[in-house]
C-alpha cells in the first residue's frame, strides 16, 4: 500500500524529512510530493540568483552573499540547526574582505562544515564527511534525476508526460547546447540573430554555467539525505606497538640517539655565527648565511615531525625514548625559531616578499605544531589529540590570514627600510600598493596611479575600499598647497 501511495516519489527521492514526520501514510505521500516540489522550486530559484549575483562580474560581495544563501537555503529546508547560518557567515566574511584562492577556499570549506553540521555529522566524522559532501551530492544528483523520470505514476496521463519527457529531453536539450555553441561560433549567423530584437537567447559559456551550478546547488538542498553516506567508514586494521618492521624500539632509540647529535650540531653553530656574533668564513656574509639555512631547517623540522608522530605508539610505553624524543622536539623547535631569526636577517637586508611572508607564517605553524607535539608526548595523549589540534590552528591562522593585506605590508615595510632595490618588485604587486606608489610617484613612473571602482554592489570588496580611501587621501594631500 505504501508503495502504491508514493509511486509518484522516486524510492531515492523518499525521506524521512519534517514534511513527513508522524504523518499517516496517505499525508507522507503528498508531503513527499510537496518535498520533491519545494527542492526542485528552491534550485530554480537558487540557480537565479547564482546567475545574477555571479555571472559576468567581477567577483567580490556577490560571492559571499551567495555562500550564504545556499546555507540559508538548507536550513529552510530542512527546518533544523539554525545556528549552522553562523557558521556560513563566518566562512563567506574573508569574500567580503577580497576574493582570491584563499578565501574562496575558506568559504568552499566553511560551507561543507556548515552543511555537514546540518545533516549531524557525529563529531569524529565531520573532516571526512565534508570531504566526501561535494562529490556524493553530484554523484546522488545523477541518480535523483534518473529515478525523476524512472518513477511510475497511478495517473495514466502523468506516464505519458514522464515518457515524453524522457524520450525528448536529452535529444532537445543537447541539440538546445550545440546550437548556442554553434551559433557563437558562427559570425554571420550570429549576427543575423542579433537582428531579431524579440530573439535573445543565452550564450553557450552561460548554459554550462547554468550547468555547473544545478549539481551543487542540488546536493546543497539535499545534504541531510546524504548522511549514511557521508559517515559510513571501514574498520581499518589498528597499527600498533604489535607490528614491528622497519619502526622498532631498537630503531627508534638508535635513531633518536644520532639524530639528537646532529641536531646539537646544527644548534651549537647557529649558536656561534647568528647569536654570538663570531666572525662567518671569509666570502660570506650573516644574510647569506641565513639564507642557504632558513628554508632546509623548515623542511628538516617537517620530517622530524612525521617521525615524532610514527614513533609515538612506541615512545609512550618507554621512559627512555620518551625523555629522548622530548629532547628531539625541543630541538626542532629551537631549530625552527632559529629559521624564523635567519629569515628575519635576510629580510632585514635585502626586503620583504610575499614569498618570505608566507615563509614566516609557514615556520610560525610548524613551530607551533612542534610545540602542540611535545604537549602531546609530556601528557601523554593521543596521535589523533595532536591531529585535531594542529588541523584547528592550521584554519585558524589561515583564516587570519585571508584577512593580511600582504602586498600592503610589504610596500610598507620596504618603504620605511628604504629598500631602492625592491622598487622594481613593488611596482609588479597588486592594486594595494598604489597609495605607497602614490606617494612617491617616480617609484613606478609607467604605472597608472588609480584604483579601479566596483560597477555595482556585486563586485565591492571591503580592501579594495579601503585602498580606494587611502588612495584619495594621498591625492588630496598632494593637491594642496
Amino acid at each position: 500500500m505504501k508503495t502504491v501511495l508514493l509511486s509518484g516519489v522516486p524510492q531515492s527521492l523518499r525521506t524521512d524529512a519534517w514534511w513527513m514526520d508522524g504523518a499517516p501514510a496517505p499525508q507522507r505521500a503528498g508531503r513527499a510530493r510537496e518535498g520533491w516540489q519545494l527542492r526542485c522550486g528552491l534550485l530554480v530559484v537558487l540557480l537565479a540568483l547564482g546567475d545574477w549575483l555571479v555571472w559576468q562580474a567581477v567577483p567580490g560581495l556577490s560571492l559571499a552573499v551567495f555562500a550564504l544563501a545556499l546555507v540559508a537555503a538548507a536550513v529552510a529546508m530542512w527546518r533544523r540547526r539554525v545556528w549552522v547560518l553562523g557558521i556560513g557567515a563566518v566562512a563567506a566574511l574573508p569574500l567580503v574582505e577580497v576574493v582570491n584562492p584563499l578565501t574562496v577556499m575558506i568559504a568552499v570549506m566553511g560551507v561543507s562544515g556548515a552543511l555537514v553540521l546540518l545533516v549531524g555529522v557525529p563529531r569524529a566524522d565531520l573532516w571526512r564527511a565534508a570531504l566526501r559532501l561535494w562529490p556524493f551530492g553530484i554523484a546522488q544528483g545523477v541518480v535523483d534525476a534518473g529515478a525523476a523520470f524512472e518513477a511510475r505514476g497511478a495517473d495514466p496521463a502523468e506516464v505519458r508526460i514522464r515518457r515524453a519527457l524522457l524520450g525528448w529531453l536529452m535529444p532537445l536539450g543537447l541539440s538546445g547546447v550545440f546550437a548556442l555553441l554553434l551559433i557563437d561560433a558562427n559570425p554571420v549567423l550570429l549576427d543575423w540573430l542579433s537582428g531579431l530584437d524579440r530573439l535573445r537567447l543565452p550564450d553557450g559559456v552561460r548554459v554550462m554555467f547554468w550547468a555547473a551550478l544545478v549539481p551543487l546547488i542540488w546536493t546543497v538542498l539535499n545534504a541531510p539525505r546524504l548522511r549514511e553516506r557521508l559517515i559510513a567508514r571501514r574498520r581499518a586494521p589498528r597499527m600498533g606497538p604489535a607490528r614491528e618492521g622497519l619502526i622498532n624500539p631498537v630503531s627508534i632509540a638508535r635513531a633518536l640517539v644520532l639524530f639528537n647529535a646532529l641536531f646539537a650540531v646544527q644548534t651549537l653553530s647557529d649558536g656561534v655565527f647568528l647569536y654570538a656574533g663570531i666572525g662567518l668564513p671569509e666570502g660570506m656574509n650573516h644574510a647569506e648565511y641565513a639564507h642557504r639555512g632558513a628554508y632546509p631547517l623548515v623542511i628538516t623540522a617537517l620530517l622530524a615531525g612525521l617521525f615524532g608522530v610514527l614513533s609515538g605508539p612506541w615512545v609512550q610505553a618507554r621512559p627512555v625514548l620518551r625523555a629522548l624524543l622530548i629532547v628531539f622536539v625541543v630541538q626542532n623547535v629551537g631549530l625552527v625559531l632559529s629559521a624564523l631569526f635567519r629569515l628575519d636577517l635576510y629580510v632585514d637586508a635585502y626586503g620583504l616578499t610575499r614569498l618570505r611572508v608566507a615563509a614566516a607564517i609557514w615556520m610560525g605553524l610548524v613551530a607551533g605544531g612542534l610545540a602542540l607535539m611535545l604537549w602531546q608526548i609530556v601528557a601523554r595523549r593521543g596521535t589523533g589529540w595532536l591531529m585535531g589540534r594542529v588541523a584547528v590552528m592550521a584554519a585558524g591562522v589561515l583564516y587570519a590570514v585571508a584577512f593580511l593585506n600582504t602586498d600592503g605590508l610589504i610596500a610598507r615595510h620596504n618603504l620605511a627600510q628604504d629598500r631602492s632595490q625592491s622598487a622594481v618588485y613593488l611596482c609588479r604587486l597588486g592594486e594595494a600598493v598604489i597609495p605607497f606608489i602614490a606617494r612617491e610617484p617616480a617609484l613606478c613612473p609607467y604605472r597608472p596611479v588609480e584604483v579601479k571602482a566596483p560597477r555595482d554592489w556585486r563586485e565591492w570588496g571591503f580592501r579594495n575600499h579601503r585602498t580606494r580611501r587611502s588612495l584619495a587621501a594621498v591625492m588630496q594631500t598632494q593637491a594642496a598647497p
